[in-house]
């Protein structure tokens, strides 16, 4: 990380990592803290070259600690864009995501279109549920985008392309479909 100071405020939580908003960024910025310095570094890579591709928000930081609200020190993460809740569609016996959803639904379908770039680039993400993904603005639109780049999402991966990194196998998300 480069000498800039940024201090986090809590904001959310997923299972294996958590989110700061950036103080002072407007919420447009967040840090990312994962259960370790490798796990950060392989989700840091991953989503910096999926951002170029519109996957994920885009990265605006090295790997690195930063002050947490209450003048601890953060585990290990980054600074990304900060993605804004996707809205479920309109039929309201769909879940909107890829193991519950109606076969017309534009969320899954933008999920499908996302984790088909992923397998392309040597990605095999699993871990499809709705609450996984955001919506960011490009060009004055709105796109839904993946935002868990955690290793515990991916069921494979091309270790020659992206690294490699150990999983804890208790906290790996795949579903077979």
């Amino acid at each position: 990380m480069s000498s800039t100071i940024y201090v986090g405020k809590y904001i959310d939580s997923g299972t294996r990592n958590d989110f700061f908003h950036i103080v002072g960024s407007n919420k447009k910025y967040g840090f990312k803290q994962f259960t370790s310095k490798e796990k950060a570094i392989w989700s840091h890579r991953v989503q910096t070259e999926l951002s170029k591709v519109n996957v994920t928000p885009f990265v605006t930081s090295q790997v690195g600690r930063i002050t947490l609200e209450d003048k601890s020190l953060s585990e290990w993460g980054y600074v990304t864009e900060v993605a804004s809740k996707v809205r479920y569609c309109q039929n309201s016996n769909c879940c909107c995501d890829l193991y519950d959803s109606v076969e017309d639904c534009p969320n899954r379908k933008r999920i499908d279109d996302l984790i088909s770039i992923m397998e392309d680039m040597g990605l095999e993400f699993t871990d499809g549920h709705i609450a996984n993904f955001g919506m960011v603005k490009r060009k004055n639109k709105k796109i839904m985008v993946l935002i868990d780049t955690g290793v515990e999402g991916f069921k494979d991966y091309n270790a020659n392309i992206w690294g490699y990194v150990s999983s804890d196998e208790n906290y790996n998300y795949y579903i077979t479909y």
